[in-house]
């Protein structure tokens, strides 16, 4: 055991002086998370959309002011719009021709006077034609406080007409003259949450997919190790030695798990601190996933070790072999954006199962519910293990 040790820590050693490996297997998935996080909109997402509307009153008498005042003083529209209430209708049109405010509200002269009558009155919306969508939502917003306000009128003119029916003094009908104050919240709307499954952020998505990636990339290199020790018979004069070939075969393959899990831990650390991805409640599922498939890059390179005899071997097989498993798994595209066709084949990448399980935990799924995938990556390592040293047996 204690040269299956040595000649584990030997190759993580030789490993690490290693400049170009470490920054293909470090340095490139950091920056690729980054690039396709930062440009498919992955980093400092936030969660309100802050649309710059405006209410504008025209009416010289206190509804208009009130009316106004009841919609921007709305809690549940500030995480959607950015409410300006102003006076100056010239300056509110012009502001919404030039694209600054997406639309706004006006209220007419003569409001507060059509509402004491009884008379019909019409609000108006002012929209950029270049955000319908966006100008669409303020409009129904207006469309809702008129439907509120128009509920209040009815209410107000059947009771002043059944009091004036009964004989009660018009000054008496209003106690303390004056209107009220104007408020949506007589009737309110209660909102049930079905705890929706958690969205996962482009940068998450991209720091799971190419970690996922990269940790095959990184037993990849522990197989060029293997073979360049074969071709200058390092490997035979080790084998003369009082080491077995099980310590030999066990001692590489240990030291290529133990790099592809420091890999693992400095990658989970590094998008997790330097760009904010959130793995997810349960950073010790992460970590086992992170583990397994550590695992089935072992077993990958063992059968690179054991297919290829040389190195230009392996960097011809290597990358193709990975960028496949990649592509299954859904590094570089959404597993759910790909053709029918392609998702059969999906179980055959330790990629694809890796990613399943990062998605799972990272949203809010208990380890229990990621031990499939867990599995598979461990029957993936053990099959592409067993080949391996299957392979080598001849030699």
């Amino acid at each position: 055991m204690s040269r299956l040790i040595h000649i584990a820590v030997k190759d993580v050693k030789t490993l690490l002086r290693d400049r170009a490996a470490f920054l293909i297997m470090l340095g490139m998935p950091l920056v690729l998370i980054f690039i396709l996080g930062s440009a498919l909109g992955g980093v400092g997402e936030s969660e309100n959309i802050d649309i710059p509307v405006a209410i504008v009153s025209q009416d010289n008498g206190s509804e208009g002011a009130l009316f106004a005042k009841a919609i921007a003083d709305v809690k549940e529209l500030e995480s959607v719009f950015n409410i300006d209430v102003r006076d100056d209708f010239d300056t509110v049109r012009s502001e919404v021709e030039r694209g600054d405010l997406t639309a706004a509200l006006v209220i007419p002269g003569g409001f507060s006077d059509a509402l004491a009558a009884g008379d019909p009155v019409t609000l108006e919306v002012l929209q950029d034609p270049g955000s319908q969508l966006t100008a669409g939502l303020w409009a129904g917003v207006a469309r809702a406080a008129a439907a509120n306000l128009s509920a209040g009128q009815i209410v107000r003119l059947t009771v002043t007409n059944l009091l004036t029916e009964a004989g009660v003094p018009a000054g008496a009908q209003q106690p303390g003259g004056g209107s009220p104050e104007m408020t949506f919240d007589a009737v309110s709307v209660k909102t049930v949450e079905v705890e929706p499954e958690k969205q996962i952020a482009l940068i998450d998505y991209y720091a799971a997919g190419q970690t996922g990636m990269f940790l095959l990339f990184g037993a990849m290199f522990g197989a060029f190790g293997f073979v360049r020790e074969r071709r200058e018979q390092t490997l035979a004069r080790v084998l003369a030695s009082p080491a077995s070939k099980f310590d030999v075969v066990g001692g590489k393959s240990l030291g290529i798990l133990t790099v592809g899990v420091a890999q693992f831990f400095v990658l989970f650390l590094g998008t997790t601190y330097l760009f904010g991805v959130d793995w997810g409640p349960t950073p010790g599922g992460i970590i086992i996933v992170g583990i397994a498939e550590a695992f089935a890059a072992t077993g990958l390179a063992m059968t690179l070790s054991a297919l290829a005899k040389s190195e230009r071997a392996i960097g011809g097989i290597g990358p193709t072999v990975i960028m496949l498993f990649a592509a299954l798994g859904g590094s570089m595209i959404p597993v759910d954006q790909m053709p029918a066709w392609m998702k059969p084949l999906q179980s055959i990448s330790p990629v694809y199962w890796a990613l399943d399980a990062f998605l799972g935990l990272m949203r809010g799924g208990a380890m229990s519910t990621v031990m499939v995938s867990v599995g598979a990556l461990l029957g993936i390592g053990v099959v592409l293990f067993g080949f391996g040293l299957w392979r080598l047996s001849y030699e």
